[in-house]
């Protein structure tokens, strides 16, 4: 991804403002969608963290190689190397739903067990009316 990639603190900027405004619109925007429309709940907000910042970083890790030249990069060829990067994104995110999915349903292989379970409650922790 573009960790490997030699930038210039300018441009480390912008790919970290980039990767915050995407992950901040993903707490106002994707979440709700997700929950509302399709009934996942994403309780640690871990795709709107590290998922959708890390998929903008793989795509700009594609961008970013075609100003290098071709004997820094791994494979001899811009194209090549931009086609690993590339590879390397559908990949993750391709294991990252496999796994998910298959954790979610081995964690509800017997829902019964959660039925003595009380849910979390927050406010016992906090002052006030909720």
């Amino acid at each position: 991804a573009t960790a490997r990639l030699a930038m210039g603190p300018g441009m480390a900027m912008v790919v970290g403002i980039l990767a915050g405004s995407i992950s901040t619109l993903g707490y106002f925007y994707s979440s709700p969608f997700l929950e509302e429309k399709l009934g996942i709940f994403d309780t640690c907000g871990v795709a709107n963290l590290h998922g959708y910042p890390s998929v903008l970083g793989g795509l700009l890790s594609i961008f970013f190689v075609s100003f290098y030249p071709a004997d820094f990069l791994l494979h001899s060829a811009t194209a090549a190397q931009m086609a690993s990067q590339l590879f390397a994104v559908v990949a993750t995110l391709a294991v990252s739903i496999v796994t998910g999915f298959l954790t979610g349903k081995l964690v509800l292989v017997n829902p019964s067990s959660f039925a003595d379970v009380d849910d979390y409650e927050d406010a016992v922790w906090w002052e006030g009316d909720f």
